[in-house]
């Protein structure tokens, strides 16, 4: 697993980055990967939920958008978007977001972690993640933009039970979320609502601040599960709408987190 950095650059001047539906994101991710490579492009717009990769954009400290960071789950995602992203800053081709107009200035491929070394993850009873882009969870029609234990770790199960080595994955992942749902609970919190455009006609609104979370009783192994997912969350996102900018999070280490 590892992070691709992407920098802007704007052709008319800084980019305004509230203008910028996050549909946008998704659409010059796929604009940059087909001119590149169409068949790897087509495999991954297509591909089932969970998707290999999660965005989140970042801004300067003037609030201008300044890149989009990617979370990418399997080598073959690293490969194929690292190479279609060095293509377009290589070509000085100007692309669109929305009616803004940009260059890609710089990109980089940062090394992260493997599912092996979470699995390794020491056990504990303490959890603290940031989420970083609104973050809310479907419930029926609408959105639950609340950091409600098993919705939180729902998401990263399910993209461990998809990517992580057949021999890492667990055998009850039903009931390893049953006993999350009953034990692990919020004991600390400072969130907030925000809501950002998906589209002119859509808003999607979720929760971000950080988040402490506290496992009241668990076995050796669901502990070292738990914290190998809250790790995980910072590849995977969390909750509805990862690969528009939604559901970023960052986990903040203890400083007995690892053996």
């Amino acid at each position: 697993m590892d992070y691709i950095a992407v920098s802007f650059q704007g052709v008319d001047g800084p980019l305004d980055g509230p203008q910028i539906f996050a549909r946008g994101y998704h659409g010059l991710l796929f604009t940059v990967l087909k001119q590149a490579n169409p068949s790897a492009a087509t495999r991954l717009h297509k591909h089932t939920s969970p998707k290999p990769f999660s965005t989140l954009p970042y801004y300067s400290g003037e609030g201008y958008l300044a890149g989009l960071r990617y979370s990418l789950l399997t080598e073959e995602a690293t490969t194929v978007m690292y190479s279609a992203w060095l293509q377009a800053v290589n070509s000085g081709q100007v692309f669109e977001l929305g009616y803004q107009k940009l260059r890609i200035s710089h990109v980089e491929l940062v090394p992260g972690t493997s599912f092996q070394q979470l699995s390794e993850s020491r056990p504990d009873d303490t959890v603290r993640l940031e989420f970083l882009s609104p973050t809310a969870f479907r419930q029926g029609a609408g959105h639950l933009p609340l950091p409600l234990p098993r919705n939180v770790f729902e998401w990263p199960l399910r993209v461990w039970q998809a990517y992580a080595p057949p021999s890492l994955r667990l055998q009850m992942p039903d009931s390893w979320l049953e006993w999350c749902a009953r034990n692990v609970f919020v004991t600390e919190h400072s969130i907030e609502t925000v809501t950002v455009a998906i589209t002119y006609h859509e808003q999607f609104t979720g929760f971000i601040g950080t988040v402490s979370f506290f496992a009241e009783k668990g076995k050796t192994d669901q502990m070292r599960i738990w914290q190998a997912f809250a790790r995980l969350a910072a590849f995977s996102g969390v909750g509805h709408k990862t690969t528009m900018g939604a559901g970023a999070a960052r986990f903040i280490a203890n400083k007995s987190s690892f053996e």
